[in-house]
């Protein structure tokens, strides 16, 4: 399935591009082994890039990224969502926490506000993952509805497997 795309501007010079990216069922089925009464539950990659690294972007844009997002995951009704924290340096203020911890953090706030404002009659459950020590952790979360808790295993460890890449 082709990426869904979207891009979220702040008006000022910088915006974000959001894609979510569909794992091809061939690899579902061969290298997650996805059980075959699972085989159409999608695994959508969240990807966010940032235009201008350098450039602080405005906090409604972020609003606005996590409300497209919650609005994705209550259409894609048959999928379980991923997200990994980005390792790249990061400008803030906030310079006691990595750029991947900062972002985990923002990320986390910007969901519970979407959940609580959300439509979505169902729960949405959560796993975390995080690995390596501190101080070089990487930060990778799932998002699925409790009829995917069966699978959410395998989706945490491909998760652990895409996040051993960036470190």
């Amino acid at each position: 399935m082709d990426p869904i795309k979207k891009t979220f501007s702040d008006k000022e010079g910088n915006h974000l591009l959001v894609a979510l990216y569909f794992c091809d069922d061939e690899y579902k089925q061969e290298s997650l082994h996805i059980p075959e009464e699972f085989s159409k539950v999608e695994i959508i990659d969240i990807d966010i890039t940032k235009a201008y690294i350098e450039k602080p972007i405005h906090y409604n844009v972020f609003f606005r990224m996590s409300r497209w997002l919650m609005k994705q995951f209550i259409l894609n009704e048959d999928a379980i969502f991923t997200f990994i924290c980005s390792t790249d340096e990061l400008n803030s203020n906030h310079k006691d926490l990595l750029p991947q911890n900062y972002r985990w953090q923002l990320f986390d706030s910007l969901f519970k506000h979407q959940q609580k404002e959300s439509v979505c009659n169902e729960t949405i459950n959560t796993t975390d993952i995080i690995i390596g020590p501190i101080g070089y952790q990487t930060f990778g979360r799932a998002f699925y509805r409790t009829k995917h808790t069966p699978i959410v295993h395998i989706v945490s460890s491909y998760l652990e497997e895409k996040q051993r890449f960036y470190q």
